[in-house]
């Protein structure tokens, strides 16, 4: 079986110091932000650390949108209903919010871009 390597513990921490500095810099304009994944229901900017030693670890940023417009966004998409008016809003906060977000981090000061990954497609990359 394959294994994760994990990032060197001094790696770890500058990335967990770097994490930090971007929840500081998303709070100091304004945003709500969490750095618990494991928090239900939390709304607003989270932002996490992947501990991994390749291209998928690093320091990353997502909005996390209200569980109603969630819910109805879902619901619209497993109905196929895609452009239903929650599929649309939920799609346009989320592009925006990703947009933004990249805007104010870099505005702060850091390299934020979108992560590029297939299975969260408005994740964005922090680096320095």
């Amino acid at each position: 079986m394959f294994g994760i390597k994990r990032a060197s513990a001094a790696e770890i921490a500058e990335r967990n110091d770097r994490a930090g500095k971007v929840a500081e810099a998303l709070t100091t304009a304004g945003f709500p932000v969490h750095q618990d994944e494991k928090v239900p229901a939390v709304l607003g900017a989270l932002v996490s650390v992947d501990p991994a030693d390749d291209s998928r670890g690093g320091v990353f940023v997502q909005w996390l949108i209200g569980s109603s417009l969630s819910r109805a966004a879902g619901e619209s998409a497993q109905k196929g209903e895609i452009q239903s008016p929650a599929f649309r809003h939920f799609g346009f906060v989320t592009e925006h919010m990703h947009a933004t977000l990249i805007a104010i981090l870099g505005s702060a000061g850091f390299q934020a871009v979108d992560a590029d990954d297939d299975m969260n497609p408005f994740l964005v990359r922090v680096d320095g």
